[in-house]
């Protein structure tokens, strides 16, 4: 195990999936790839999105490396469920952490059931 993704929205329904990916990355030895994906509604700033999205991988990073965790953010901009299936295959994830609020969790189980790498 080389490599684990960690798609967030960085609210904090999210904060036990960061928690368990910087753990899963920890106790196999593996680099975590954080990714936020930047996809603004109609009428969102789409610049303010990306601060926060920057803001999301910058904070997560921190975590996982005062964890001794190889952490790498990456800002995609598009749809989720495309954004988060092509950062998984780009960097060869041998599994993807991916939490839901309920409320989008279709979403997150389109990407990862469209996905090749295995979920957790």
């Amino acid at each position: 195990m080389t490599n684990v993704l960690l798609a967030t929205d960085g609210k904090p329904h999210s904060n036990k999936a960061i928690d368990y990916a910087i753990e899963y990355a920890r106790l196999f030895g593996a680099s975590l790839f954080i990714v936020y994906v930047v996809s603004p509604k109609q009428g969102e700033d789409r610049e303010a999105a990306t601060r926060t999205g920057m803001a999301v991988l910058e904070a997560i990073k921190k975590r996982a490396q005062e964890k001794g965790v190889a952490a790498t953010g990456l800002l995609e901009a598009g749809s989720p469920y495309e954004s988060i299936i092509l950062a998984a295959d780009r960097i060869k994830a041998d599994v993807a952490i991916v939490g839901t609020s309920g409320k989008t969790g279709a979403r997150a189980d389109d990407a990862i059931a469209s996905a090749r790498t295995p979920p957790l």
